[in-house]
Order: C-alpha cells, then sequence, then structure tokens
C-alpha cells in the first residue's frame, strides 16, 4: 500500500477518502468501527471563529468552512448516501458593553472581508448580511422563545450545522467505494523507521507501506514514548445532551456563554458543552454537568423546561499544545504524518485538513498558514 491511514475518526476517513480519490493506495485501521470514538460526540455546529483573533488557524478553519457546501456535495455523490447540511446562521446573546462593542466590530469587519453570502444548493435565497447585530426588539422579532437579555445579539448568519452521525457514515461509505482498504478492530501496536521504509504492527498483522498517516487522535501518545513526545495529543472531555419537543422553538444555532444550542427540523435540539480537561479518559456523565447544560439550555429558552431529555453522553476531544492542531510531517520518523488534535474545530476543519493531507503525503505545495502546525513539541512546549 502507498498509505497508511490509522485512526477512523472524521480526520482519518476524510483524508483516506482524499487520498484514494488522488490515485493513492489506502488502508484505513481503526482500533474500533469506523466514526466511534471522539467524531462521534460532535454535535456538528459550524461557525467561524472570531474576526478579532486573527491567526493561521482561524484562517484555515474560515476557508474549510466556506468550502463546505462543495464538500457535503461530493460526500454525497460519492457515498450515495443522504448528509443534512443545513446553514441556519448563529445567534450569539451579548451579555456586556464590551462584548457589544465588540460584536459590532466583528460584524463589521466580517462583512467587508468575507465572501458575500449567496444561496446554496437546496438552501433559500439569502439576503441577509454577513454578520449583524440586532438589538433586543429584534433579537426578540427572530426568535421568540429565547431570553436575548438586555443588549441584543450578534447574528452570523454564515454559520451551519452538520448531521454527524450521517456524515460519518457517508465518509465510511465513501472510503470503501473510492477503494480504500478498511480494517475494523486493528489497534496499532508499533512503529519502526528502518533503512529500508517503515515498517507496522497493528492488529497482529505486519505492514510495510510507503508512508503512515496518523489520525487518532487520543490514541497517538499510547503508541510509543517516542510518539508521545512527538505529538502530545490529550483529551478533553465534553458533556453533552439532546432534548426533544412536539415542535421546532428556534430557528438558530443558539450560543449563550458556553451553553449552546442546536435546533433540527423535528424539534430536536442537542445541548453542548461542558470543557474538562482534567477529566483524562473518563466519559461518563456527572450530575453537575447534566445540570450546567440544562441548567443553560432553560436559561437560554426557557420553554426548554418542558422538553424531554432523549439522550446524553461525554467524548473526548483530542487537542494538541495549546489547543492547536498537530498536521504535517513528523521530522524524526520520516515517512510518518499527523493529522490530529483538532479540539472543538474538527468537524468544520474536515475539508481542508483532507486536502492539506493530500499536499503534504503526495508531494504538492502545502499553504503557508499550513506550516505552523507541523508537530515542534521541543519549540511548541
Amino acid at each position: 500500500m502507498d498509505i497508511m491511514v490509522i485512526g477512523g475518526g472524521v480526520m482519518g476517513m476524510t483524508c483516506a477518502w482524499q487520498l484514494a480519490k488522488n490515485g493513492a493506495d489506502v488502508a484505513l485501521f481503526d482500533e474500533g468501527k469506523l466514526g466511534r470514538q471522539a467524531s462521534a460526540a460532535a454535535l456538528g455546529a459550524l461557525w467561524p471563529s472570531s474576526m478579532l483573533r486573527p491567526g493561521p488557524l482561524q484562517r484555515l478553519h474560515m476557508q474549510s468552512l466556506w468550502s463546505y457546501p462543495a464538500f457535503i456535495e461530493a460526500l454525497v455523490n460519492d457515498a450515495q448516501m443522504p448528509v443534512e447540511y443545513a446553514r441556519r446562521g448563529k445567534l450569539e446573546i451579548i451579555k456586556t458593553e464590551r462584548q457589544l462593542t465588540n460584536s459590532i466590530a466583528e460584524a463589521q469587519h466580517a462583512c467587508e472581508a468575507w465572501p458575500p453570502l449567496t444561496s446554496e444548493p437546496g438552501q433559500p435565497y439569502c439576503t441577509a448580511a454577513t454578520m449583524e447585530v440586532l438589538d433586543v426588539a429584534a433579537a426578540r422579532a427572530l426568535e421568540p422563545a429565547i431570553d436575548v437579555g438586555t443588549f441584543g445579539v450578534q447574528v452570523c448568519n454564515r454559520s451551519a450545522q452538520v448531521q454527524v452521525s450521517q456524515l460519518l457514515a457517508a465518509l465510511a461509505a465513501a472510503c470503501r467505494r473510492a477503494g480504500v482498504k478498511v480494517f475494523e478492530d486493528r489497534r496499532l501496536e508499533k512503529i519502526e523507521v528502518a533503512a529500508g521504509g517503515l515498517r507496522v504492527d497493528c492488529g497482529g498483522g505486519r505492514y510495510e507501506p510507503g508512508k503512515v498517516l496518523l489520525c487518532g487522535g487520543n490514541g497517538i501518545p499510547m503508541i510509543s514514548p517516542e510518539l508521545a513526545s512527538l505529538a502530545p495529543i490529550k483529551p478533553v472531555k465534553g458533556q453533552a445532551l439532546l432534548l426533544a419537543t412536539d415542535r421546532p422553538i428556534i430557528s438558530h444555532i443558539i450560543k449563550n456563554g458556553a451553553v449552546f444550542l442546536v435546533p433540527w427540523h423535528d424539534g430536536r435540539i442537542l445541548v453542548g458543552s461542558t470543557t474538562e480537561p482534567d477529566a483524562g479518559f473518563d466519559t461518563s456523565n456527572t450530575a453537575q454537568g447534566i445540570e450546567f447544560l440544562t441548567a443553560g439550555a432553560i436559561a437560554t429558552c426557557p420553554p426548554l423546561a418542558q422538553a424531554r431529555i432523549e439522550s446524553i453522553w461525554a467524548g473526548l476531544r483530542p487537542t494538541g499544545p495549546h489547543h492547536q492542531p498537530l498536521m504535517g510531517p513528523l521530522a524524526e520518523m520520516p515517512g510518518v504524518y499527523v493529522c490530529a488534535g483538532h479540539y472543538k474545530v474538527g468537524i468544520g476543519m474536515a475539508p481542508m485538513a483532507g486536502q492539506l493531507m493530500v499536499n503534504w503525503l503526495m508531494n504538492q505545495k502545502v499553504p503557508e498558514d499550513a506550516m505552523e502546525f507541523i508537530p515542534r513539541p521541543a519549540a511548541r512546549g
């Protein structure tokens, strides 16, 4: 095989699919079933990070989000499966005068710098501003069920959402249809870099791929002490829940501080999420975590007090140093690459990350912004 991809989450499957589409002979290995780990816990909210905190990750993430409609269209075509994607927009409740000032500046910058807001396939024509700040009256008219507070809201009309379980199922199907050889329930045991090339022990078998791409997130440091140093990825626990209502009561993604609500057309609302960096690999739900989410959801949208709790869960977001991803070659292990640690933007970064890894592994030009994320543990702390 040309390339051995380790880890079958959204990053591993996207990379394997894109590499195979570009002519590579690809094998995808996962220690369990495809799409069952951290990716499955994501809520699928897709919004750009603040324009007031620009940087390489912000720029790459933004480009990735802009490309999402085309990414979904290609995926649906290749997988021959539906993936629900909707550009609903995000309404963020403004809590302070300072946040109001920043929100106005950010909206002005977004309207000047972002591409024009146009209609997307399957979406109604949109004449709204790319981003805008609404006063309390206008906010209440837009979302009557929301307690919008006293300062109004910022509305990002470019924000969207994707049905994560459908996304993961389609990626698995697209990989297989593109010719990716899929091996599930195969745990990576060892990688050796020898004079003759790479030797990989995985699931009881030995392989000699041309290159290895590590997308296994939290599992990468467990492979060896060397990889724990070269790719120091750690888990950050996040709890979430799913509420069910008899009818849709909100139409936008709603963000209120650390709590956000992601509505779907059938009246269900995803509620996220806690951020627990000291939880280690514990994926249990806690009374404190669920109380935080339910209280935040009800405070944001009082009618949710009568909603039914359909399910609760917790996931472990992989994060690299300083909450930055690691993408690119491992200089100390020739032929080994990593694409992991995307923390809270993994689903949104999938289109861009897949393209970047195609560029790296197939010796194409890589954008300058991506060079920031080449693993350099000694320099990055």
